[in-house]
């Protein structure tokens, strides 16, 4: 994704470290984001200091539109300092005041629907909850791209009724979220609003919940639209996750403060939603293993952790050694550590790699680490994936030892498909915009987009869900298709990195292949392509599948007929849900 993200800036000029790949990154383009942490993820955020940070933001090429009918630009002054750390910058254009939520002629990359319900008194509370959600779908049908409301921050049942209804619409229309206003103004209390000042701002909303909503319109909510995701915590111990130093202390002298256990639950709720964690740690391997015993006090238990890289070697090294234990790419992976030299050394030499500063305080490192853009705050998560991990060992011995049908016999694997699941949406949205080893034409689908492919006649969406003899690995892939002519054009073909390296590709494929030109009546197939700068797992699968070779930036290569022909006769168990 075009713009900043955290630890990715470089200048080039002479004397900064090569990041790996010959290029070179500047100190100085990492510090800046770092310095920028306390400032972006303050308990109280302070306009002064964003505004600050806000001035050096990249401005974007994609477009907020705010339809509005109070005043949104104290938000929108703030905005770029969040959306440009996040690695989602925006331009944001608001419109005029309009009570009524007129259509505007031309739609932005995303909208954000921006209201005081308080001004629709002559509404009685039946009628506001079915006019507002009568104009967001108006709003949902004219334009493709997330959809965005702000919900009431105000008390009372007339406002509870309106935001479970406002929940419920989000819940059931592609690609929309909700601001919640609600849970910024529980936090605030009496400074939610300020109605002294409401004529001169054109607000009832105070600067503190204008600050707020900015943030979490962005590191919530946008991020989780424009953004790679985070997938992995790499963390440090030594003074971050504890107060003292291992190898001076000991074990029993390390000391778990009350901001150290936050910080430590903060990174066990990320991994019970899915959030792989391995620790990087310069210590003795045995001293760590003999801590995690030890310790029973620390919410962080050895369970947790899904890879451990402790050794005296340089953090660079042991975040790509965790992003390649994992099967990720270290793009997806951040770094939590209380020593900025180290923040640097890794971010300078691991491009992409996100970099989260564990201070000044634990305690301010666990604010950071709940706010964190690019961690998944939608309900599609998979919290088996730890487990999953866990298992590669073992299936990496037997690949070792077997030769591929008894591998796969060995592994006792079963694919599960489905055809046009609708109640999936969510989930093959997040597989299209989020999977990057193995995404052949980074088509970036979002909900809206998904489901033109669920309900058209002329297209369809294959599901792929995993599991085998050593874990769950739920789901992995999604092909979406569409008819041309007698050819079924795959125009998106994602599997996700769990499902990688067990040499499954062919079946799934080859298996919603074949569905896929039956259920529309193709005769052949052809997979669309596109050059990037992750995805070279994918497009030589392609090339080796189809036996044709990738030549330019993006085409289309047609699949071999054998792979339409019948069950291809590896020992996996196939099975379809409809």
């Amino acid at each position: 994704m075009a713009g900043h993200d955290p630890g990715r800036r470089g200048s080039g000029r002479s004397g900064d470290p090569e990041d790996g790949g010959g290029r070179l990154v500047s100190a100085a383009g990492l510090l800046e984001p770092l310095e920028q942490q306390a400032a972006l993820f303050a308990a109280a955020p302070n306009r002064f200091s964003l505004m600050k940070a806000a001035r050096g933001a990249p401005a974007g090429e994609r477009t907020l539109q705010v339809l509005r009918n109070h005043a949104f630009e104290g938000a929108a002054s703030v905005l770029p300092a969040f959306l440009g750390f996040a690695g989602a910058p925006m331009r944001v254009e608001i419109g005029d005041y309009d009570d009524s939520l007129n259509l505007p002629e031309e739609a932005g990359d995303a909208r954000l629907v921006w209201l005081d319900y308080a001004r629709y008194g002559r509404l009685d509370d039946e009628a506001l909850v079915a006019w507002i959600v009568g104009r967001l779908d108006a709003l949902r049908a004219a334009a493709a791209g997330p959809l965005i409301v702000s919900n009431a921050p105000d008390a009372g049942d007339r406002y509870a009724a309106l935001n479970g209804a406002l929940a419920a619409w989000a819940e059931r229309t592609p690609a929309a979220a909700v601001l919640r206003l609600d849970e910024i103004a529980r936090r605030l209390g009496e400074r939610t609003f300020d109605e002294a000042r409401a004529q001169a701002t054109g607000t009832r909303l105070g600067e503190a919940a204008i600050l707020e909503s900015a943030r979490a319109l962005a590191f919530e909510i946008l991020a989780g639209f424009f953004t790679l995701p985070v997938k992995a915590l790499a963390v440090d111990l030594d003074n971050t996750i504890y107060e003292g130093v291992l190898g001076e202390d000991g074990t029993s002298g390390v000391r778990l403060t009350a901001d150290h256990a936050a910080l430590q639950a903060a990174i066990v709720r990320w991994a019970e939603r899915g959030v792989l964690v391995a620790v990087v740690s310069r210590n003795e391997a045995e001293d760590v293993a003999e801590l995690f015993r030890a310790r029973a006090d620390f919410p962080l238990k050895a369970e947790h952790v899904s890879a451990w890289q402790v050794s005296w070697g340089a953090k660079s090294d042991a975040v790509r050694a965790a992003a390649k234990a994992f099967n990720i790419g270290p793009d997806a992976v951040l770094m939590i550590d209380d020593n900025l030299g180290e923040l640097v050394e890794a971010g300078a030499r691991v491009p992409g790699l996100r970099l989260l500063h564990a201070g000044p305080t634990a305690a301010d490192a666990a604010r950071a680490l709940d706010l964190y853009p690019g961690l998944p705050r939608g309900k599609a998560t998979f919290a088996g994936r730890a487990a999953d991990i866990a298992a590669n060992a073992e299936r990496e011995a037997l690949a070792r030892e077997l030769d591929e049908e008894e591998y796969l016999r060995a592994l006792q694997a079963e694919l599960v498909l489905s055809l046009d699941p609708a109640e999936d949406r969510e989930r093959l949205a997040e597989i299209s915009r989020k999977t990057n080893q193995f995404n052949l034409a980074l088509a970036r689908l979002d909900e809206t987009a998904v489901d033109e492919y669920l309900g058209r006649d002329d297209r369809l969406v294959a599901h792929v869900r995993l599991s085998d003899r050593l874990a769950d690995s739920g789901s992995v892939a999604a092909l979406f298709a569409r008819r041309d002519g007698d050819t079924l054009v795959v125009d998106e073909l994602c599997i996700s990195c769990r499902a990688l390296g067990r040499r499954l590709e062919d079946v799934m494929v080859a298996e919603a292949l074949r569905r896929g030109v039956e259920a529309l009546g193709a005769r052949r197939a052809a997979f669309a392509w596109r050059r990037g700068p992750r995805n070279d797992p994918a497009l030589e699968w392609a090339a080796r599948f189809t036996g044709r070779p990738l030549e330019g930036e993006e085409g289309l290569v047609e699949a071999p007929g054998s792979a339409l022909e019948g069950p291809s006769g590896a020992p996996v168990t196939v099975k379809w849900t409809n």
